[in-house]
């Protein structure tokens, strides 16, 4: 898995004002920490963190190259824990960095890759999603990108769930098996027009029976 190169600086700043005046020098404030790592103040340059972000997730690993005040490099492995943004302008005002431990799990958000074409969406059902991604639980070394699902078996009126999606060995949901995925909804006229379907072939059903229970009748008059 290609992993992303991040400088960072070390800082002691940590009041609000002094947080101000580092993102008017276009450095964002940040925290890294993990099960191995105490908190610790960093500042990353903002031009240099939005084209990491601009294609980098929550499992995409990036090197953080900490240069330390006597002048050598640290390098650390992390990942994209939170972001902070403002709320009017949507700028970025802090980011936590994670740094895992070979032997502590992770609780990560891993996307889902939808692959295939849905019966239902065939038969013109719409596709709803309610989780394009799902919290897992994994050590780093099984992290992967994303968890690959196959939707064609699913039909209309139909629901894919968490325990329908195989996931990658070593990587535990963190949902409920129950819990739907996706499902293929009929539009509404698509309803009616199965409804009056069902409602016609009743009705021709039913003078079928009626003329049935009729010769019944005729036979035992005679």
């Amino acid at each position: 898995m290609k992993a992303f190169v991040l400088e960072a600086y070390h800082r002691e700043e940590i009041k609000t004002s002094r947080a101000k005046k580092l993102r008017r020098q276009n450095m964002i404030p940040a925290v890294m920490y993990g099960p191995d790592t105490q908190p610790r103040p960093l500042k990353v340059p903002l031009t240099r963190l939005e084209s990491v972000l601009s294609h980098a997730t929550e499992t995409t690993p990036i090197v953080l190259n900490i240069l330390l005040d006597d002048g050598k490099t640290e390098s650390k492995k992390v990942f994209i824990k939170s972001i902070q943004r403002h709320k009017v302008t949507d700028r970025i005002i802090h980011v936590d960095f994670y740094a895992p431990s070979e032997s502590h799990k992770m609780h990560i958000n891993i996307p889902l890759k939808f692959v295939g074409r849905a019966k239902g969406e065939e038969k013109g059902g719409i596709v709803e999603v309610f989780h394009h991604e799902v919290p897992c639980e994994f050590l780093p070394k099984d992290i992967v990108d994303y968890i690959e699902v196959d939707v064609s078996n699913v039909d209309l009126n139909e629901s894919l769930h968490v325990k329908d999606v195989v996931f990658p060995e070593g990587i535990k949901p963190l949902l409920h098996p129950e819990d739907v995925i996706l499902t293929i909804v009929a539009p509404r006229g698509l309803e009616v027009e199965e409804a009056e379907l069902e409602a016609a072939e009743a009705e021709e059903a039913e003078p079928e029976v009626l003329r049935k229970g009729k010769a019944e009748e005729e036979e035992e008059e005679e």
